[in-house]
């Protein structure tokens, strides 16, 4: 067992001292091979990048098609002095008490999340669509439900085809302390 450990130590110092002899490159543009030189000053002085090129595909919007008809709808519910914010990290919301938890509270997003202008915090919304009954989303919105439970009120609404703005503000009002909108009710003679 010995022998095993002072073989990998010893290779562990000729990969260090054969890796210290191999240049490093002093810009962003000229760790990335092939790539478009760019204008300006893109990440010099950055140490820890690699030669590996990782491709990334774009997004046109940051909700999508079924989180834009609920945010049209909170655009009408809403007056102007509150402001919208779409895809919002949870870790913006709350932070874990134990460092360790960090990662897991970093990955997940909030479809919504309703500030005043000087961005305190009013409200958390959550769309529940169809993928809400899978196993893995339930445990992901059992963790949301917990970390801003007694921090940040949270509001789910189900998934439809048409959110009616003047339901949404119901739902606002009724479990926020935020004032929207006022509707005219209209009904079928």
């Amino acid at each position: 067992m010995f022998e095993v450990i002072v073989v990998i130590a010893v290779g562990y110092i000729v990969w260090k001292l054969l890796g210290q002899n191999t240049p490093k490159p002093t810009s962003w543009d000229d760790s990335v091979q092939d790539s478009p030189k760019r204008e300006g000053n893109y990440g010099t002085n950055c140490s820890n990048h690699t030669n590996i090129k990782i491709e990334h595909k774009k997004h046109s919007h940051l909700a999508t098609e079924n989180e834009r008809k609920l945010y049209f709808a909170l655009q009408k519910a809403l007056p102007s002095e509150y402001i919208i914010h779409s895809q919002v990290s949870l870790m913006a919301l709350v932070t874990p008490v134990d460092f360790k938890n960090n990662s897991r509270t970093w990955a997940k997003r909030m479809d919504f999340v309703i500030t005043d202008k000087a961005t305190k915090i009013l409200a958390v919304i959550e769309l529940d669509d169809s993928t809400h009954r899978w196993k893995k989303r339930q445990e992901r919105d059992q963790y949301v439900n917990e970390a801003l439970y007694g921090h940040h009120k949270l509001i789910r609404f189900n998934t439809k085809h048409f959110y009616e703005p003047s339901e949404v503000a119901a739902v606002l009002e009724r479990e926020t302390e935020i004032r929207c909108n006022k509707f005219e009710e209209i009904y079928a003679s």
